[in-house]
């Protein structure tokens, strides 16, 4: 009988008559080798790709390959069994025992199969340099790291520690990818053993057995792909801050434009003995420009008293042309005294003309903030708790020394700028300057010496406190 073997261009009968060329066959050989390589290498990566794709949980995925595993050793064993002895094969083949629980050390050798699973579909070429004695090729990721085959062929780190009496995950930690699926199994597996680890904690637990190249971005991208993580920390809507209003960032004189509130009650211990003391008020005006404060006292929640303080005020810090406060429904609902101030504003008509009217006649405009906006009166509202912390240990002053810029770092630095600065050209709590009588007079004069000190302060009012 004669077979025949068809090839291109050819046509040989395998005949004791015939010769076969050789080379022919030795080619033929060699190609059907290569695609049996190829077709088995394609094969492995679909298999691995479904077995890395089927499993979302690393601790299934251990389990399931440890299992496998025991499968395939109880195979071989059975194969030697039945070889070398077959009454104890056929004895072992029709007993029916319990699967036992995996244990520590299956767990464990299922984990180092699966990561040399991983790393023979990332790093194929760094395996067969490293295996023949051969370093790694320079565009490798990990050329840095000097890697070597361990006995479980798998890639681990080098380093100094070889010494270092310490587990060989640490001194030694398995090499892997950030792009491979059991990477990021293995982040989720951490994430929830740790309760939720922050990403430096998960990213610091991992390096521990593994070193995962790209793994702080692996690390990020599942705390931030975790449900519980981002209910546990949502993200709060932030509102666009509005524009400030033009009378707070222009240069104007102290207390043109201001703010006027009031705090209290407080109680006034009276000058005569055994008598019950007193309630007072508190008001407060706030310069819109400088943000200086002025405290009045006010004896009650008269139309009277009002005046009177904004009379005192008027006269020290000089004409208002703008007054500002909160709209009088804030107090309409209050249960203390305070609500008597709405009863002066809006409802009873003969106190709230005789006020505008005194403003008019001073020419001062009156404007309220829109009703129920806080908001609106943040400045103020800061003063008033400065002012309430500090009324029963400070004064004034003290409100009016607080910087307004960041204190100096040098000693050759500007001095702090402070609202006493508007007011009286200096600090108000700042040490009496050096004697300069000594110095000739035709080299400064003092109305030149005050106004170019005053220009300096509103020259760094602008770059310190409005930028």
């Amino acid at each position: 009988m004669q077979a025949l073997v068809e090839r291109p261009n050819l046509v040989v009968t395998r005949s004791r008559s015939l010769a076969i060329p050789t080379e022919e066959v030795a080619d033929t050989t060699t190609e059907e080798r290569n695609v049996q390589h190829v077709a088995l290498s394609v094969i492995q990566n679909e298999f691995h790709d479904n077995l890395f794709a089927r499993y979302s949980s690393f601790s299934t995925l251990r389990r399931v390959t440890a299992f496998c595993l025991r499968y395939l050793q109880s195979l071989r064993a059975r194969a030697v069994l039945r070889r070398t002895d077959a009454d104890s094969y056929h004895q072992l083949s029709i007993r029916n025992d319990t699967v036992s629980p995996v244990s520590t050390e299956e767990l464990q050798r299922a984990e180092l199969h699966l990561c040399r699973l991983a790393q023979q579909q990332l790093f194929p070429a760094e395996i067969s340099h490293l295996s023949s004695g051969e370093p790694v090729i320079k565009s490798s990721a990990m050329k840095w790291l000097k890697p070597y085959i361990d006995e479980d062929r798998i890639i681990r780190i080098g380093g100094r520690l070889r010494n270092v009496t310490l587990s060989d995950y640490v001194k030694h930690p398995i090499v892997l990818s950030a792009k491979h699926p059991l990477s990021t199994l293995l982040a989720s597996f951490f994430h929830l053993k740790l309760l939720h680890a922050g990403p430096q904690l998960l990213l610091a637990t991992l390096q521990q057995k593994f070193l995962i190249l790209g793994g702080r971005n692996l690390s990020k991208s599942v705390f931030n792909h975790c449900h519980t993580c981002f209910r546990s920390k949502p993200t709060l809507v932030q509102q666009s801050t509005a524009d400030l209003p033009a009378s707070r960032v222009s240069p104007t004189r102290p207390f043109s434009v201001c703010r006027v509130d009031y705090c209290g009650p407080f109680l006034l211990k009276a000058t005569v003995r055994n008598r019950a003391p007193t309630k007072a008020y508190v008001a407060i005006f706030v310069c819109f420009a400088t943000r200086a404060v002025n405290i009045e006292l006010v004896s009650d929640l008269t139309t009277a008293a009002f005046l009177a303080a904004l009379r005192r005020v008027v006269a020290r810090r000089g004409r208002i042309a703008e007054l500002h406060s909160d709209n009088a429904t804030t107090f309409k609902g209050a249960s203390h005294a305070l609500n008597r101030i709405y009863r002066m504003l809006k409802v009873d008509n003969n106190d709230r003309d005789r006020i505008f009217s005194w403003c008019a006649e001073n020419e001062i405009r009156w404007k309220f903030i829109p009703p129920r906006a806080p908001h609106f009166g943040g400045l103020w509202e800061a003063a008033v708790k400065s002012a309430k912390k500090h009324l029963l240990k400070t004064v004034e002053m003290c409100l009016n020394s607080r910087p307004l810029t960041p204190m100096p770092s040098e000693p050759s630095d500007l001095e702090v700028l402070t609202p006493g600065h508007f007011l009286v050209g200096a600090n108000l709590q700042a040490v009496p300057d050096a004697d300069l009588r000594g110095i000739p007079g035709n080299r400064l004069e003092a109305y030149d010496v005050v106004q170019k000190h005053l220009q300096n302060i509103w020259a760094r009012w602008y770059p310190e406190y409005l930028q």
